[in-house]
């Protein structure tokens, strides 16, 4: 029995001995740097530019050793790419504004807190901290981190063809211009309600809006394009479509090409085409304001989407903490810099939009002479992409099969009713 006891005795303390090895864990061995493997997506074009960021940010911070794995991944889709398996998805990754709130209500954001949310808040533009912002509980939170301020678009244009800049002011003289030098003019108005809804936004008057309950999930949705306005806009659209010298069927690709062979006079695109057309042109590339379009019998000026480029932290991340201090490096006033010099991006840091570099940019002054018109591109309808951008494929299918003429305005409100209908909520 004693030695029974003995033996329990024993057992007892050995047991107590590696609870408290466990618990209480040695420390690190001088010198041994903690290991982070953090997954990180950018749009194609950036990702020399991102990478160097992330080399930069693991020298900045030799107490840790980093593996950095990339994606390629645009921010105009980057939401329902992230929400196929947010769970597994990228700790760190850029997206386009708009999409906030569908991330936000799937957990793929974490928030930004602490001293890191005021220091983002004091040294970046209202209008992109709105952007990356939610108010909660009448608490206003930042969840994600303002990396550009100019996702939007305007015209690029080659001066040989446009002498003038009188010749710019309306869509129909574009045009007329490009075709008496046998040339086209690109603007992606099928396969992309982001471009098309410049027609519609020309109209103060034709509006969405959105209600949320407290998750940010869409409760409800009312839009009305299919309204007298709406009609109208569609009219334009229908008549400027059938002009031989507009491309409607386009991509960032085509045009391009079409600058590189010389067919195209002049594009609507954004700063993310600067270098490349930039590249090909030279000092004969110019930029301007989208123009103006005839709807309802009248000039009317053409508005677009105002929007930012965010960078957000996953709320599944294993590696939350490190995470988050790698997306306030990408987003830093110095990084915000390179990616105004290296790919012409316009910045939401407050020192940097005031640097006489950044405010005599023919591009950035554009952007902001453009923004003027623009709706800020936030609460958009989630079911609004995809109908809008199939909206005038009937028209481009029409026009290829020699049927133009039977596109009535009784078949454009046909169009514009199943649009809300798919719409609204």
């Amino acid at each position: 029995m004693k030695k029974f006891a003995r033996i329990l005795a024993i057992a007892l303390v050995l047991v107590m001995a590696l609870t408290t090895l466990v618990a209480c864990p040695e420390p690190p061995v001088d010198g041994e740097k903690t290991k982070y493997t953090l997954t990180v997506w950018g749009a194609e074009e950036d990702q020399a530019m991102l990478k160097a960021m992330c080399d930069a940010y693991a020298k900045a911070n030799p107490q840790n050793e980093y593996k950095f794995l990339f994606g390629v991944q645009s921010e105009a889709d980057a939401a329902d790419k992230v929400l196929n398996d947010v769970e597994s998805g990228p700790d760190v990754y850029s997206f386009a504004s708009d999409q906030i709130n569908k991330l936000f209500a799937a957990g793929a954001l974490a928030r930004v807190g602490g001293e890191t949310e005021r220091n983002v808040i004091a040294n970046n533009t209202p209008g992109s901290i709105d952007a990356a912002s939610f108010k909660i509980n009448g608490e206003d939170q930042l969840w994600a981190y303002p990396m550009t301020g100019d996702n939007c678009y305007f015209v690029y244009y080659d001066k040989r063809v446009f002498t003038e800049e009188s010749l710019l002011a309306s869509l129909d003289s574009m045009l007329d211009t490009a075709a008496a030098a046998g040339k086209t003019v690109h603007f992606k108005l099928n396969d992309d309600g982001w471009y098309l809804s410049s027609f519609f936004f020309a109209n103060p008057d034709l509006k969405y809006e959105v209600t949320y309950d407290d998750a940010m999930v869409e409760q409800s949705v009312s839009i009305n394009f299919n309204e007298a306005g709406g009609l109208e806009a569609m009219k334009a659209i229908r008549n400027y479509v059938a002009h031989d010298s507009l491309v409607v069927q386009t991509d960032d690709s085509k045009i391009i090409a079409a600058f590189t062979d010389g067919s195209a006079a002049a594009a609507v695109t954004g700063t993310w085409n600067r270098k490349a057309i930039s590249d090909l042109l030279g000092e004969n590339m110019g930029v301007c304001k989208l123009p103006t379009a005839m709807i309802a019998g009248e000039q009317t000026q053409l508005s677009g989407f105002m929007g930012y480029k965010l960078v957000g932290v996953n709320g599944f991340s294993k590696n939350k903490g490190e995470a988050h201090k790698l997306a306030e490096w990408l987003t830093n006033e110095q990084n915000q810099l390179i990616r105004f010099q290296q790919r012409g991006f316009g910045p939401t840091n407050k020192n940097l939009a005031s640097l006489p570099e950044v405010l005599n940019d023919p591009v950035i002054s554009v952007v902001l002479e453009q923004g003027q018109f623009n709706r800020a591109q936030k609460s958009v309808p989630g079911n609004y992409w995809t109908p809008m951008g199939s909206l005038i494929t009937p028209l481009v299918t029409a026009k290829a099969d020699g049927t133009y003429a039977d596109i009535t305005d009784e078949k454009l409100q046909e169009y514009l009713d199943a649009l809300v209908d798919q719409i609204a909520k």
